[in-house]
C-alpha cells in the first residue's frame, strides 16, 4: 500500500465514521489544497477493509490535526497505519487508503 500520494500533515480530522458492514472507517477531514494562501477544503480520507482501529488520544479541545502519517508494519495484504495528531497518535490496520473530494459524495 503506498500512501505518498496523499500530503496528510496539516490535515485536520472533523469526525470518523465507522461502517462495519462494508469494512470502512471514514474521516471527514479539511484538507491542504493550497498552503500558500491557506486554502483548505473538505474531503474524505476512506480506509477499505479496516479491522483494529485505535486512538491514542490525551486530554484535547477541538479538532485534531494529522501531523505525520507512516505505514509502521505490513501482515499480508494489511498494514498498520499510524496517524500522529497533536492529540496524540490513531492507528489501523487497512488494504487500502483514499483520498475522495467530499462533493463527489454529498
Amino acid at each position: 500500500m503506498d500512501i505518498s500520494t496523499i500530503h496528510f500533515h496539516d490535515t485536520q480530522i472533523l469526525r470518523v465514521i465507522e461502517d462495519c458492514e462494508a469494512d470502512t472507517l471514514t474521516m471527514e477531514v479539511e484538507y491542504p489544497v493550497d498552503w500558500e494562501h491557506n486554502v483548505f477544503e473538505k474531503r474524505l480520507l476512506v480506509f477499505e477493509d479496516v479491522h483494529g482501529y485505535q486512538t491514542f488520544d490525551g486530554p484535547f479541545q477541538g479538532c485534531p490535526t494529522i501531523l505525520d502519517a507512516s505505514i509502521v508494519s505490513t501482515h499480508g495484504r494489511w498494514s498498520r497505519v499510524r496517524l500522529e495528531t497533536n492529540a496524540g497518535h490513531r492507528e489501523l490496520s487497512c488494504t487500502a487508503v483514499r483520498l475522495i473530494d467530499y462533493d463527489r459524495v454529498a
